[in-house]
């Protein structure tokens, strides 16, 4: 072979030799972005609707005493829900749809009051309905959140779990018993932030029964819910929870009935109605039953104690010393760092830094208002 011919061929082999390096190059490449796509984009992800999860709850806190307050003082409350969420924008990678989540009355049968004369004057029913949220996670478990005759929670029966109550029973508080009904079809569905709109009734098309009352209110809960993880049993008003035998539509979860035994004096009824006025008020021209009217309203108490946290450095906060002498506390908001904005509600709340000031403010059934303030050591 000619020094012509060999050097053809060595030439050849250099200008190949950087078309390997770069075909090379070009392969870890795709392998990392493949990893990246595969592992680090729904783990960052997880990590959004983690955050979404915190501030939905929020919002279903808000919800909950929104709808307390509205029926109770008889005047509109707006509470806002942000439905899903986004995710971050990526050069390099694919996200999924940003999940929407959805929120949605659902139709359960009606409350009941008899005081069991077998008169037609004797029985009322009242129509009421459920409140589902539902988000559409990507990556986390899709459980919904319920509010249900003044209980909210996370429903993960249908995962093989339980429940796990957000906002304790707000129906009976000591003798008296307050009844919310919420009416009217709604459902809305996206990634935004919905407004409802909860109206009270504002005329009277019934009247509650005299004499001693059995009241009949549709819920979600089992006996074993309600007596463990409530505080519903531990009131003086007899209590029974039975299954009907029926399903709510939407999920085939059985419904029950849970029955208190009661009188007229101690018992409130309250309807309000999602986007419209409600469809079947009985409430009086005060929107009271049995009760004093709001002007009258006593004053609520806000007190909690500071108890050691999972370190030296943080302390856990519990409310449950603060009180309402005529009603019932519905809303804690916890201000953690002193700048004026209550960030965290729910009656007890973990890891507090210590040597921040710290404000509880309590709000009771008729909108009434306390704050304490202590530095946490």
């Amino acid at each position: 072979m000619s020094n012509q011919s060999i050097a053809s061929v060595t030439d050849d082999d250099r200008a190949v030799a950087p078309v390997i390096g770069v075909v090379i190059l070009f392969g870890f490449l795709i392998l990392s972005l493949s990893v990246y796509q595969v592992s680090v984009v729904p783990q960052e992800n997880a990590e959004v609707e983690f955050q979404h999860i915190g501030e939905v709850r929020s919002d279903l806190v808000q919800l909950r005493a929104g709808i307390l307050q509205a029926g109770s003082i008889d005047q509109p409350q707006y509470q806002t829900v942000q439905l899903g969420t986004s995710y971050p924008t990526r050069v390099f990678a694919i996200n999924p749809p940003s999940p929407a989540g959805t929120i949605r009355t659902v139709e359960a049968p009606p409350i009941t009051i008899s005081n069991e004369s077998g008169t037609p004057e004797g029985t009322i029913t009242i129509p009421t309905r459920f409140i589902q949220y539902r988000p559409g996670y990507n990556e986390l478990d899709q459980t919904p959140t319920w509010y249900d005759a003044s209980v909210l929670y996370v429903d993960a029966r249908s995962e093989g779990d339980g429940i796990a109550v957000i906002e304790d029973q707000a129906l009976v508080d000591g003798r008296d018993v307050q009844i919310t009904a919420v009416q009217r079809e709604f459902q809305r569905s996206g990634t935004g932030r919905v407004t409802l709109e909860l109206r009270p009734a504002q005329n009277v098309t019934g009247e509650i029964p005299t004499g001693d009352l059995t009241v009949t209110i549709p819920t979600r809960l089992n006996e074993s819910d309600w007596e463990s993880k409530t505080d519903l049993t531990d009131s003086p008003v007899e209590v029974d929870v039975t299954d009907t035998g029926d399903d709510v539509d939407i999920d085939n979860s059985n419904i029950y009935n849970l029955t208190l035994n009661t009188n007229a004096n101690n018992l409130t009824v309250d309807t309000v109605g999602v986007q419209e006025d409600p469809e079947d008020p009985t409430q009086n021209d005060n929107a009271r039953i049995g009760r004093e009217k709001p002007g009258a309203n006593l004053q609520p108490s806000a007190q909690f104690k500071i108890n050691d946290g999972k370190n030296k450095n943080f302390k856990d906060l519990d409310a449950s010393p603060s009180s309402d002498p005529d009603g019932t506390l519905v809303l804690y908001e916890w201000d953690t760092d002193d700048d004026g904005l209550y960030e965290r509600t729910g009656q007890s709340i973990n890891d507090v830094k210590v040597g921040n000031t710290v404000t509880l403010r309590v709000t009771d059934d008729v909108g009434a208002e306390d704050t304490i303030s202590k530095t946490i050591n």
